[in-house]
């Protein structure tokens, strides 16, 4: 009972860090930068990596060995579209990894001005990225209580 506790205890804890690490990249990131923030910018993106793949592997870990078995989620249809969720998630992560890359080799000592096009482009990559983060919980709520089965 205890080890259940914990696995969702861990399993929460990675999905509010992470979604705190979103929220930050959104705050962030500006049409104009100062290379201290695309920096920081590039250090919460690696979080955000990491917090993901504790959502995963505490995910799976709960999937396997706690809960209600893996034969309770994985026959109920909203559980894949709680992963299609996540996984799209991980897709929509792609581009703005990539901008911040990118966008670290053109920066110079007055910082980085991102031209309207592409901050448009990304920010619209961030707001998707929250609106479907924010689906992932009520998939997980109406599966928890069987809806689907």
């Amino acid at each position: 009972m205890l080890d259940e506790a914990i696995a969702a205890y861990l399993h929460f804890l990675g999905i509010f860090a992470t979604l705190a690490i979103l929220a930050a990249e959104a705050a962030l990131y500006r049409p104009q930068m100062s290379p201290a923030t695309l920096a920081l910018l590039r250090r919460l993106d690696l979080a955000y990596l990491v917090g993901a793949i504790a959502i995963l592997v505490t995910g799976l870990a709960r999937l396997f060995f706690f809960a209600k078995g893996a034969a309770f989620y994985t026959g109920n249809p909203v559980f894949w579209v709680k992963m299609a969720l996540f996984f799209a998630v991980g897709l929509l992560s792609l581009p703005p990894t990539f901008h911040y890359i990118a966008s670290a080799k053109g920066a110079t000592d007055g910082g980085i001005v991102i031209a309207p096009g592409d901050y448009r482009r990304i920010r619209g990559f961030i707001a998707a990225q929250l609106a479907l983060f924010a689906l992932i919980p009520l998939a997980a709520a109406l599966m928890a209580r069987g809806i689907g089965m």
